[in-house]
């Protein structure tokens, strides 16, 4: 059995323009049907085993050993993957895990360990659990979470939220509109209306970005990143503008301040500008996927769904190995060498000495255990349902989704091998006939996109907006998209370019030599990177701006598109030698980018940049010379 049907808010929660669809209606295909399979095969598939904290020794599992975030965060991503992956291994590990924890429930309600009360981690708890029943429709999920929420009400006002609760505290306030959603039960609403008060003032960070308050909390990347759904779940709620609009100001915000080069803010544990010998925390990056899924839920704003991809196809394919065996801490934009190095040598705000290595266990020990539910989350809310009997594609990329409207079964499968093509066709399969609205997610970077039904042409594309397509649909029937992907660049940092196609950032292609530190089982290796060939390369632009001599080689498409000698798209481009560029605190990073544009007659030669995801080492933020004056 399984919960099967989307759930819409009821009142007087307000109607959201989309619903989640159940964890399970969405499944990949193609090559990120394979991104699954290797996580699978790789760091979460085997986590249990090189990371000695999931043992059955665990708290979570009723051990005496780890008792915090580790096995919450652990469990989140596996139940997704396992359900999405349709895993028999992974989904009995899920089973083991989830019976020790309803087994070990209190009578007062308390889930997890009596040696560690904090709220946080139980935040993380009762979201996996919510999946898990969606996923199975276990009968055991709703009443075990109602004891929960009652015990959380009865207590709190004794025991308050505090440290990492008050700045997450919109995961559990979610989660209480979940299980009202599915229960009627008002006292959920209550405890969700004395929440906010204990949390930390997101509202006005967003607003303002300015951290007032003496915790660290605010300004910690990931806590922002896990806050960006703070507003959006209140407005449900409370229906006012500020909550509402507080999303897409944030979001403007930190772009602003602290935007990077491939796609995201900075945040080297806290937010710390545009330097692109800074980085991104990979725990950052999948928070972000889930917190843009609620709003997206809420704003219905396409926009969002571009912000999905570039997370997802920029950022999540470069932090990890391209077999998923290791991941890295700290991505940067500018990446020549990844190495471990003494702490505090590094440029990071919080430097742990091995943020840069390439290893199972890189920096600071959450990453290791909150990463295994991004690719998940992007898959799970790929599709969602609409509020009016519908189904939207919001965040594109070879899936199939199936549910039922009007009580027909309904699958439409994507089929594309997008990024990395350029056309995306979307084939109805249904058991009858049957009429409802079909919107698809035109992305803002594509200007002319062509769209066909049954191959005539659907008028009024818009970019920046969903394609809406209602009629009476039958099996065959076929939607297609080709997008229109100009290559272009973004200014940033010093007046370094990036060089973006569609979702897609480039990177310029470095020969990567490896370095095992330390062998490991299956694989599972500690390995150090540097370059084998020369990465201090400017960009030549012509007197519009733009890149000279640009070429766009494709090549047949992989099973895997993240591995750089056969990635089945690259470009090449006008380049600069620039030697006097070079690395820094002792050959362990590359020095700041070169101020742009730069003054130098050295002759250009042909240089090859793949996507981001496809290297570990990288340049994406090139100094320039020449275009306009």
């Amino acid at each position: 059995m399984t919960a099967s049907s989307p759930v819409a808010n009821r009142a007087p929660l307000l109607e959201t323009p989309f619903i989640p669809l159940p964890l399970g209606s969405v499944r990949a295909g193609g090559w990120l049907a394979n991104q699954l399979k290797l996580q699978a095969t790789g760091m979460t598939g085997h986590a249990e085993t090189i990371l000695p904290s999931l043992g059955p020794d665990s708290a979570w599992r009723g051990g005496t050993g780890e008792d915090w975030e580790k096995g919450p965060y652990y469990l989140r991503g596996l139940i997704s993957l396992a359900f999405l992956h349709d895993d028999a291994d992974l989904k009995q590990k899920v089973q083991a895990w989830v019976d020790a924890l309803l087994d070990g429930q209190q009578p007062n309600g308390q889930i997890g360990p009596a040696s560690n009360l904090d709220w946080w981690p139980r935040m993380v708890i009762c979201w996996a659990l919510r999946d898990y029943h969606e996923a199975t429709g276990d009968a055991r999920i709703i009443p075990a979470l109602l004891r929960y929420a009652r015990y959380l009400g009865d207590t709190i006002a004794s025991q308050p939220l505090h440290n990492w609760a008050r700045a997450r505290v919109a995961d559990q306030i979610d989660t209480l509109f979940w299980l009202y959603n599915r229960t009627g039960e008002s006292f959920l609403l209550e405890i969700a209306d004395a929440l906010p008060a204990q949390g930390n003032g997101w509202l006005e960070f967003f607003n303002t970005l300015e951290v007032k308050e003496t915790d660290f909390a605010p300004s910690h990347a990931v806590n922002v990143s896990q806050a960006m759904k703070y507003p959006v779940v209140l407005y449900q709620r409370s229906g006012e503008a500020s909550h509402r609009d507080a999303f897409g100001i944030g979001y403007e915000k930190l772009r602003q301040e602290h935007g990077l080069a491939f796609g995201m803010w900075s945040g080297t544990e806290a937010l710390v500008g545009h330097s692109d010998t800074q980085g991104v925390e990979l725990c950052s990056m999948a928070e972000q996927i889930l917190s843009n899924a609620m709003a997206l839920k809420v704003l219905a704003d396409p926009a969002i769904g571009d912000e999905q991809e570039r997370i997802a196809f920029n950022l999540l394919a470069a932090a990890t190995t391209k077999d998923f065996k290791q991941h890295q801490y700290y991505s940067l934009p500018n990446m020549p060498v990844a190495r471990t190095n003494p702490r505090g040598l590094m440029p990071f705000r919080d430097d742990h000495g091995d943020d840069l290595l390439v290893s199972p266990h890189s920096g600071f020990h959450c990453c290791c255990y909150n990463l295994h539910m991004g690719w998940p989350k992007y898959v799970q809310y790929a599709w969602m349902a609409t509020a009016e009997g519908g189904l939207a594609a919001v965040a594109h990329g070879p899936t199939t989704v199936s549910t039922e409207i009007d009580g027909v079964a309904v699958s439409i499968t994507q089929q594309t091998d997008y990024p990395f093509e350029d056309t995306t066709r979307f084939i109805v399969d249904t058991a009858q006939p049957v009429s409802f609205p079909l919107l698809l997610r035109i992305p803002r970077w594509s200007k002319a996109t062509r769209a066909e039904l049954n191959g005539q042409p659907i008028d009024a594309v818009v970019a920046g907006s969903f394609l809406r397509v209602e009629r009476q649909w039958q099996s065959g029937d076929t939607v297609t998209l080709s997008f229109d992907a100009p290559v272009s660049l973004a200014t940033g940092h010093s007046g370094s370019v990036s060089v973006w196609r569609g979702p897609l950032v480039f990177s310029l292609r470095i020969a990567e030599q490896r370095t095992i530190l330390k062998p490991l089982p299956d694989g599972f290796d500690e390995m150090e990177f540097s370059a084998r060939s020369p990465w201090n390369y400017g960009l030549d632009r012509d007197a519009n701006g733009g890149a000279i001599d640009l070429a766009i080689e494709r090549s047949p498409m992989p099973v895997n598109p993240w591995l750089p000698e056969t990635s089945p798209i690259s470009l090449t481009l006008a380049g600069i030698p620039l030697p006097q560029w070079t690395l820094a605190r002792d050959d362990h990073i590359a020095d700041e980018t070169p101020l742009s544009p730069i003054r130098d007659t050295t002759p250009n030669q042909p240089i090859r940049l793949v996507p981001c995801g496809a290297q570990t080492l990288r340049i994406t933020a090139f100094p320039w010379r020449g275009g306009a004056g």
